[in-house]
């Protein structure tokens, strides 16, 4: 269990969900050192706590992802505290709220934008300067969702901005791919989250709506975080070194692209 042995990493959204699982997942692998920003504090270091004992070096910075000045502060203390620059980055925060789109507001748009791919956009900006600098590689793992590839209903600019994510991927994957970079995407499908909640329980009929989902997925069942978390300490790992730009599922076999 020591894939990411010695290795450096932020992981955005650790608070709870998925994010919480790759921090799991990370400190399980060896980590050197992990910060997880996140705008919940408390359940950042609740993550910590879950994690326990292990050589891993765990840090939380309370982190607005969608402020570029606040991204900036809270990467250079990490390095600080670390005592190196980062070898992996992790986009997974995300948020949505479910709207018809001519009934959503542009005050809304702005919150997804600002989370969604604004905060992907600024922390990418941050890191990768450090990372080309150090010159060591490194990883980027973004998070969209099938919302992206497919599109959903209800969910019109979180999937733009989900879209918008695998573009921007696969661009500086290929601006990266000289400094051995490796930047690609997870894409996971419904999964029981905080966030997965979110969406079910403002349905008129919530019951009704899980049912819905499970029809439309060939495994007929709602994924678990750490199974989306398996894909991204895969990519983070030295398994994923010939895998550059791709974006990939992990939906139960919703979305089967060729």
């Amino acid at each position: 269990m020591d894939k990411l042995s010695g290795k450096v990493a932020i992981v955005t959204g650790g608070a709870s969900g998925i994010g919480r699982e790759i921090c799991r997942q990370f400190a399980a692998e060896g980590c050197a050192a992990l910060a997880i920003f996140d705008v919940n504090e408390a359940g950042a270091r609740e993550t910590v706590a879950l994690i326990g004992d292990t050589a891993t070096k765990c840090f939380v910075h309370k982190v607005d992802v969608g402020d570029l000045a606040n991204v900036d502060a809270a990467v250079k203390q990490f390095v600080s505290e670390a005592g190196n620059s980062p070898d992996i980055l992790v986009n997974n925060v995300g948020w949505d709220l479910p709207f018809l789109f001519i009934e959503s507001q542009p005050d809304f748009w702005d919150k997804l934008i600002h989370v969604n791919y604004k905060g992907t956009l600024n922390t990418c900006w941050t890191v990768l300067k450090l990372m080309v600098q150090a010159g060591r590689g490194g990883r980027v793992i973004n998070f969209a969702s099938d919302a992206g590839r497919l599109g959903a209903g209800h969910e019109a600019v979180y999937s733009g901005c989900k879209a918008a994510v695998i573009g921007f991927t696969k661009a500086i994957a290929r601006e990266h791919s000289k400094h051995n970079i490796l930047c690609n995407v997870v894409s996971p499908g419904a999964t029981r989250t905080a966030g997965y909640d979110n969406v079910k329980y403002k349905r008129d009929d919530p019951d009704k709506f899980e049912e819905k989902n499970v029809r439309q997925i060939p495994l007929r069942r709602i994924g678990e975080p750490g199974e989306v978390a398996h894909m991204v300490t895969f990519f983070a790992s030295d398994d994923a070194s010939y895998i550059q730009g791709q974006t990939i599922s992990v939906s139960g076999g919703v979305t089967m692209l060729g």
